[in-house]
């Protein structure tokens, strides 16, 4: 292989490892500095928190390996160093942020009126849910249920805790591990649409499996 070229490639792998190259100093504390942040945003979980600014991070970090070790480009290193700490920091405070967790809306789900017995229609909805959570099997999911706001606050708030209890039960019945559902009962509490309609008030009947982790 090419000496030149084994020594920049090796470089770029040890990402500054090396001193010298042609006679020129190479001096590494800037690089050293990058590498810090770089590693700080791995230990964070960047790689699946903020992905696109780690790969960035990672890939400006290399170039500047490179740069270095050809020492030819001055400019050139200081502003690729200058990139990967920064979308190294972009990337930590990223992963700072608390994931918006995931929602999945069970449309089709509905139960008698003023019951928590589940309607036939509802069946092959919970069972794709069923297909689903199999799939996912490292996920924890709260089961939400929630009410229109005809009745009583404390009526709607019971009957929506039982609501979600039905479909959790389903759920267990039919495979789903016990420990990785729990059931929530809303209330009219959480509206997504105007009650003042009946159109309004179907979509506020609704049940929904919200993924913990």
């Amino acid at each position: 292989m090419n000496r030149k070229l084994f020594t920049v490639l090796a470089c770029s792998t040890l990402l500054g490892a090396c001193a010298t190259h042609g006679g020129i100093n190479v001096d590494r504390s800037e690089l050293g500095e990058a590498r810090k942040h770089v590693a700080a945003a791995r230990d964070a979980g960047a790689e699946t928190c903020a992905p696109k600014h780690m790969a960035q991070a990672q890939a400006n970090l290399l170039w500047a390996a490179h740069e270095l070790t050809e020492g030819i480009h001055p400019d050139e290193n200081a502003r690729l160093i200058g990139e990967a700490i920064k979308h190294a920091d972009l990337a930590v405070e990223a992963c700072k942020k608390p994931m918006k967790a995931e929602t999945i809306a069970l449309t089709g789900v509905n139960f008698e009126t003023n019951s928590d017995a589940l309607t036939p229609a509802s069946i092959s909805i919970l069972d794709g849910a069923v297909a689903t959570l199999k799939k996912r099997a490292d996920v924890r999911v709260e089961v939400g249920a929630h009410t229109d706001s005809r009745g009583k606050d404390s009526y709607n708030q019971q009957l929506s805790e039982k609501r979600a209890a039905s479909v959790r039960a389903y759920l267990v019945g039919h495979g789903i591990a016990g420990d990785r559902l729990t059931s929530r009962g809303y209330g009219e509490s959480k509206p997504v649409a105007d009650n003042a309609t009946a159109e309004g008030r179907a979509k506020n009947r609704r049940v929904e499996l919200v993924v913990l982790k």
